[in-house]
């Protein structure tokens, strides 16, 4: 029984309402794509800055003194050597 097609059984109704949803769709990727573009127009240049360092000269009389050494380190996959370090402040 094709020939019995209501308006809204898959006749013009549903063409209709595909179309207007492919006109939407293109308007809606026009103005994304408008957006976006001015986006990267507008956008400031990030400026990457040194890592800080501190400096830390308690007095004349203290100094740092570091201790290091290799290490076994017991993993999953192994055993594996690492250094390791150790630093204190010592009177001179």
């Amino acid at each position: 029984m094709m020939g019995n097609r209501g308006p809204l059984n898959g006749g013009h109704a549903m063409h209709k309402s595909i179309m207007g949803l492919m006109v939407l769709a293109f308007a809606a990727t026009g103005i994304v794509g408008s957006a976006l573009a001015q986006d990267d127009r507008v956008r400031p240049r990030i400026q990457r800055r040194a890592p800080l360092r501190i400096e830390v000269t308690p007095s004349r009389r203290l100094v740092r003194e570091c201790a290091d050494a290799l290490v076994i380190e017991r993993r999953y996959a192994g055993d594996t050597i690492v250094p390791r370090t150790r630093c204190w402040w010592a009177l001179r």
